[in-house]
């Protein structure tokens, strides 16, 4: 297998990883009604890579793996929006004019 082969190959991976993790961030963007989603985003997709890659490491290296990265990659992006979301609202700047859910009851 050439170069390019095995470089695609991988891309291929991390692409079908990506599109996994979109689901998760998504779904926390329309919880989270927006805020600090935004942020998430490359942080939910690096998670669900980082999971994803993390099965074969372990060593799981034949088509079970590749079954078994899957839900990593989805859990790996679910944790990492839920972190990112949070950390997108402890750093976003409060306006002097913005209300707070204690506020609204």
């Amino acid at each position: 297998m050439t170069f390019e082969a095995r470089l695609a190959f991988i891309l291929g991976f991390f692409a079908i990883w990506c599109l996994i993790g979109l689901i998760p961030w998504a779904a926390a963007a329309v919880v989270s009604r927006g805020r600090g989603a935004l942020p998430a985003l490359p942080l939910a997709l690096a998670g669900a890579c980082a999971a994803g890659v993390l099965v074969p490491l372990l060593g799981q290296r034949d088509g079970l793996g590749f079954v078994l990265s899957l839900p990593a990659a989805l859990a790996g992006g679910a944790l990492a929006s839920a972190a990112g979301i949070a950390l997108g609202r402890r750093l976003a700047p409060r306006t002097a004019g913005s209300s707070t859910d204690e506020e609204n009851g």
